[in-house]
């Protein structure tokens, strides 16, 4: 059972870091001095146990290009044939960047680092501090949003789970009207279990209603696209401006 949450934990950072319900990031920021709250709850199946997560993060704009930010989340486990294990999850502590745009082009960095905050004991926590990066490029066709991110997490542990993890995922999103918008996201990464090659992959649909500009609601479905990866999931949020 531990094996499995710890395994839980160093697959989180690397879905951990997008609007919601999106995984794949894009590179816009708060501006200085404005503030974001995303709340999020999602539900997932994977083909041996149960998962429930709520994420909190909060965003504050240090410069029109530059935001940081602080992630506390909060999950359930049960492997089937055990109970339920829940608690505080490690902290994330990242940052945004976005150094080089265009009319329509734009390009951003965004570090991160867990913070060994969670039990370890319990499989919660990594055990150690982990950092990494992902890259993110971001295009803008009119009515139409296109998403790409390249990223590596250096997952230090203890518990022989492999040390180097690489991402890649894209996503398209496109507005319907001002207030709604309909997205699609697919992506792989490196499989954190050192006795498997399989990479886990993931495809997302999902919507964004913004009924002001300072309020999004949101819902997404994903599905794991091999044995490595989740059965199903679902999930909502809403994320607040001021």
């Amino acid at each position: 059972m531990k094996k499995f949450l710890m395994l839980a934990a160093a697959i989180a950072p690397l879905a951990a870091h997008a609007a919601n319900p999106l995984v794949t990031d894009d590179t816009g920021t708060q501006d200085t001095g404005n503030w974001q709250l995303e709340l999020n709850s999602e539900w997932l199946t994977f083909p041996t146990s149960r998962q429930q997560q709520w994420t909190n993060t909060l965003t504050y704009g240090v410069l029109p290009t530059l935001d940081v930010a602080i992630q506390a989340p909060y999950q359930r486990s049960r492997p089937d044939g055990d109970g339920w294990t829940s608690g505080f999850t490690d902290l994330l502590l990242q940052a945004k960047w976005r150094f080089l745009e265009s009319e329509q082009w734009s390009l951003g960095l965004k570090p991160f680092v867990t913070l060994p905050t969670a039990s370890q004991e319990r499989g919660l926590g990594n055990g150690r501090a982990t950092t990494g990066a992902n890259l993110l490029m971001q295009y803008n066709l009119e009515r139409w949003t296109f998403l790409a991110n390249a990223g590596y997490t250096w997952n230090n542990n203890s518990v022989g789970n492999r040390q180097s993890l690489w991402n890649a995922s894209t996503a398209v999103l496109f507005s319907v009207t001002d207030q709604l918008r309909l997205v699609a996201d697919v992506g792989l990464a490196t499989n954190p279990d050192s006795r498997s090659q399989t990479k886990p992959a993931y495809a997302l649909v999902g919507a964004i209603y913004s009924p002001t500009k300072d309020l999004d609601l949101d819902v997404g479905y994903k599905r794991g696209l091999n044995p490595a990866s989740l059965a199903h999931s679902v999930q909502a949020g809403v994320t607040i401006r001021w």
